[in-house]
């Protein structure tokens, strides 16, 4: 009985340390994976902080850079819709002002060696996996030279108002970089219409107000979705509203570039104009050729805006449908008004390099005996606006028209930070 008494003795006491182990063992893994908790991700002991998941699927990595690496700094493009800023902000606190942190002195020699700059990428598509040990958080770990050298968990960063913001989740990844790269295409295209704009206002001596007053208008309308605004991108049915707007407006486009188009084909009719006639008709068929150009430019902005509101859920393709069947009725279009130029300058004897037409009727007869001697005689000037016309009517602006193909949305997003400031790097601009 002694015997029996001693083996559950020591069976219990081993049970007790195997008890004692497993839950000190336990406890060590809840502190590792909790790490530390941290508002700002930031580099610690010289090494990078990167989000990933347990997967080893990249999520949000955060890197310090020297300045040298964005080797043309006009790729670049600023971020200063503050709206988009507070949700850069929430979903990775503190980037704006990590450029001036330096938190040891391995970070400190190099930022006096030369200009750092901190980079955080969102990649396409990144899904954000929650961390165990922290609710509302998402896993990360330090990597350094030697590889993994410890865990955080990265949360949302709270409001001024104290009330947590559920920022690193999936869903808002996803919607920042769409909204960076949304403002980046809206606000290119808002500018390009402000140039086709300022190109409608230079045309004169227009007869047809009322195209005028329609051309303006789709204009401004096309230009004020394209004024960047967050609520658009924001409010899925804001945005679909718009589209719908774009499809309307795109309609009353495809109206006006086909009344432009079938007025240049009616003047390229013409054929047996005399020079007054001629250089009278350039003059109209000038307004109509630049309405022709403008017209098609706007259309293309249409289909650029429409992809842009779609976030990239909706192919280049489907978005550009309709711009062959137009761009070749402009092209028919200007091979008519070429052909017109060129028959018709042969016939008046219109040399547009030498800015001169062969003299013709009674001032012909009077300079035919000079003429024998020195052919320049046989020729007189024309007015280089004229030439210019002429020149430009005959090659037309087709040419002018590149689709652009670039799918921002199906890229990482590249956010600099530099000098307190955010920047966005797109990665298809590059020249």
């Amino acid at each position: 009985m002694e015997y029996i008494g001693i083996v559950i003795c020591v069976v219990a006491a081993i049970a007790i340390v195997v008890i004692l182990y497993l839950k000190i063992t336990k406890r060590n893994d809840i502190s590792s994976d909790a790490g530390e908790k941290f508002n700002v991700p930031a580099v610690q002991d010289g090494n990078e902080l990167i989000g990933v998941n347990t997967t080893n699927e990249l999520i949000i990595q955060m890197e310090m850079l020297p300045a040298e690496v964005i080797e043309d700094e006009t790729r670049l493009v600023e971020i200063t819709d503050s709206k988009v800023l507070a949700h850069i902000n929430n979903l990775i606190p503190g980037l704006a002002q990590a450029w001036n942190a330096a938190h040891n002195a391995a970070q400190a020699v190099q930022a006096v060696n030369g200009e750092v700059l901190y980079r955080a990428v969102i990649p396409t598509g990144a899904k954000l996996t929650d961390s165990k040990a922290m609710e509302g958080a998402v896993r990360g770990f330090y990597q350094g030279a030697n590889g993994i050298q410890g865990h955080a968990n990265l949360v949302a960063v709270e409001a001024q108002k104290g009330t947590a913001v559920v920022a690193n989740t999936a869903a808002a990844a996803m919607g920042v970089a769409s909204m960076v790269v949304g403002q980046y295409y809206m606000n290119q295209i808002n500018a390009e219409l402000g140039e086709i704009s300022d190109g409608i206002s230079q045309i004169q001596n227009f007869q047809d107000n009322e195209y005028r007053s329609r051309v303006l208008s789709l204009v401004a309308h096309v230009k004020k979705i394209a004024d960047f605004q967050t609520e658009i991108l924001e409010k899925d049915e804001l945005r679909l509203s718009k589209i719908a707007q774009l499809d309307s407006l795109e309609e009353e486009c495809t109206q006006l570039l086909g009344q432009a188009n079938l007025t240049l084909a009616s003047f390229a009719k013409k054929t047996s104009l005399n020079y007054e006639e001629y250089e009278k008709a350039l003059s109209n068929t000038q307004n109509w050729f630049m309405y022709q150009k403008s017209l098609l430019d706007v259309l293309y902005k249409i289909s650029d805006l429409r992809y842009t509101l779609h976030l990239g859920s909706v192919s280049r393709k489907q978005c550009v449908a309709l711009l062959p069947t137009y761009s070749k009725q402009v092209s028919d279009t200007q091979e008519r008004l070429s052909a017109w130029h060129d028959g018709t300058t042969q016939r008046l004897g219109v040399e547009t390099d030498e800015i001169r037409r062969k003299r013709a009727g009674f001032d012909g007869v009077i300079h035919f005996l000079p003429g024998l001697f020195n052919d320049d005689f046989n020729f007189r000037s024309i007015e280089k606006k004229t030439a210019k016309m002429i020149i430009a009517q005959a090659s037309g602006h087709e040419s002018l028209y590149v689709v652009d193909t670039s799918e921002l949305y199906a890229e990482d997003v590249q956010l600099i930070s530099k000098d307190g400031k955010i920047y966005y790097l797109p990665e298809s601009k590059v020249e």
